[in-house]
């Protein structure tokens, strides 16, 4: 099985940390693919997007760079193409809908499970937990999906990205009316799940919400 990587958003200075640690376990491998449909070409074109990919993992060393911006007609083969898979951040509802109406949950599932790896940042990130309800409070749902479950890769976990301690009050809510835990990233934060376990990456801390609302602080380098 492949690695999954999450990352709670933020700049590239912000996620540096994260992004190096998926750009060393990349090394010598045929590609990355990158998925920024999440975001608005209206608000932030495509062509900017492939310039920022190419400005955080460049430097990095991983060069091999393909943007694909519209995954109706995509295939397994297609996907088998790439090492990795970097779905960027933007709007988790409009990201969603893409994936389900292209059948790309599929494909991409069958591709962590044949030792792909797959990175999501922001909204990215959140599409990997058990339910998307956890970005309700900042991104407009206007393609009306009407499902909340995202795909979960991470067991029963919810992604809440962007996190700040004030956030803990919806937080809350989320899981009183879900039932989900929640692993809240801040934007400084990411994961690295592979094998059954979770290690924190970055320079601050992840925080678990179990169902009964307790909530635990993860240092980076710890696993859980």
């Amino acid at each position: 099985m492949g690695a999954l990587y999450l990352s709670g958003g933020g700049d590239r200075d912000q996620t540096l940390a994260i992004d190096r640690v998926f750009a060393d376990e990349l090394a010598g491998a045929r590609s990355l693919l990158y998925l920024p449909m999440a975001m608005d070409p209206g608000d932030i074109s495509y062509e900017a997007c492939y310039e920022w990919i190419k400005s955080v993992f460049v430097p990095l060393g991983v060069k091999d760079i393909t943007m694909w911006v519209d995954l109706r007609g995509k295939t397994q083969d297609d996907l088998k193409r790439y090492s990795a898979v970097y779905i960027g951040g933007g709007n988790t509802f409009s990201l969603m809908h893409n994936i389900l109406q292209s059948d790309f949950h599929v494909h991409l599932s069958a591709f962590k499970e044949e030792g792909g790896m797959i990175y999501g940042g922001s909204a990215g990130a959140i599409v990997m937990g058990s339910n998307i309800a956890t970005c309700i409070h900042m991104d407009d749902n206007g393609v009306q999906l009407k499902t909340r479950d995202g795909l979960s890769f991470l067991n029963d976990f919810s992604i809440w990205c962007h996190y700040e301690e004030e956030n803990d009050p919806l937080i809350h809510q989320f899981i009183q009316e879900y039932r989900k835990p929640v692993i809240a990233l801040s934007e400084e934060t990411g994961l690295k799940f592979k094998s059954g376990s979770m290690e924190v990456l970055g320079t601050m801390p992840a925080y678990v919400f179990s169902r009964d609302l307790t909530k635990r602080v993860f240092e980076p380098g710890r696993f859980f």
